[in-house]
């Protein structure tokens, strides 16, 4: 039974804030699979932690196997476009998402070539010891600063993402010091969003490490480590891709330097977070009664 099926089976057992993480599940499958479960529930409109009952009340181990879920049921579903079409405008569009993919491979392989392994390596030390990791992403940016607070909250103490309309803003800027690392991703026309807080994170002597769109972004003379993931004819959509893989390989690059550290705090989030989310299900269904 694939994923979509579940979801129709059980919806009418769900709550009213499982529900809004169903119907969006349904909706939006590439937007779950490429994003936290905090930034889905952000766009769904519900807590994160609602996101996560759903995945139990799915009869799933959690976020990441719901992704696993939603991966194979589009995948199966492209095998089935391959298999029953027969007319050449199907055939044209496999075609074209061959294509895509192909040049998100090749725009990636691109980028390889241009990383410099000193600033590659040096970048995962600063994330590895700094005492406090902020992130900060503006507009299209967000949602990837949101998968990586979210990925490297389940990895280490004192990881922040930098949202400019929260409340705890300028106590944020202010509680950053040599010990602490900050990641910006930044396009050129957004740069103007983002420009005074890496001011003053220079000036506080943060480690900075951007990634940006381009080698001459006006960023690069505050940051300690500069990494251009794309070019100025490419769209963010191109980009897109390149970040989340380049990402990746910074994360696990951290990991290496005491895996089985970082190892066992992942597995200690996830208990603290299980016992959570155990507590709150027994509340609601309290409340139920």
């Amino acid at each position: 039974m694939s994923i979509n099926e579940d979801i129709k089976r059980k919806f009418v057992r769900l709550s009213k804030g499982q529900r809004k993480v169903a119907q969006f599940v349904t909706d939006n499958p590439t937007v779950v699979i490429a994003n936290g479960a905090a930034e889905v529930g952000r766009q769904a409109n519900v807590s994160e932690s609602t996101v996560i009952r759903f995945c139990y009340a799915m009869d799933l181990s959690g976020y990441v196997e719901l992704q696993e879920e939603i991966r194979s049921y589009l995948m199966t579903q492209n095998e089935d476009v391959k298999v029953h079409s027969t007319n050449s405008a199907g055939k044209q569009s496999v075609l074209a998402y061959c294509k895509i993919m192909q040049r998100d491979i090749q725009n990636i392989q691109d980028t390889i070539r241009l990383i410099n392994d000193n600033t590659f390596q040096k970048s995962a030390k600063w994330m590895h010891e700094a005492d406090t990791i902020y992130i900060l992403g503006a507009r299209q940016a967000a949602s990837v600063a949101s998968w990586l607070s979210y990925t490297m909250k389940t990895l280490r103490p004192n990881v922040k993402q930098i949202r400019t309309d929260s409340d705890d803003f300028v106590q944020q800027i202010n509680s950053m010091g040599e010990r602490t690392t900050l990641i910006v991703f930044s396009f050129d026309k957004h740069t103007s969003d983002m420009k005074t807080i890496v001011e003053i994170a220079k000036m506080k002597k943060v480690k900075i490490i951007a990634i940006t769109d381009s080698a001459l972004s006006p960023l690069r003379e505050y940051t300690s480590a500069l990494f251009a993931l794309g070019m100025k004819n490419q769209s963010t959509l191109d980009v897109i891709p390149v970040l989340f893989s380049f990402m990746h390989a910074l994360v696990e690059e951290m990991i290496s330097r005491n895996k089985v550290g970082y190892d066992k705090y992942l597995q200690s989030f996830e208990q603290v977070e299980n016992n959570l989310l155990f507590l709150d299900v027994a509340r609601e269904k309290q409340v139920l009664r």
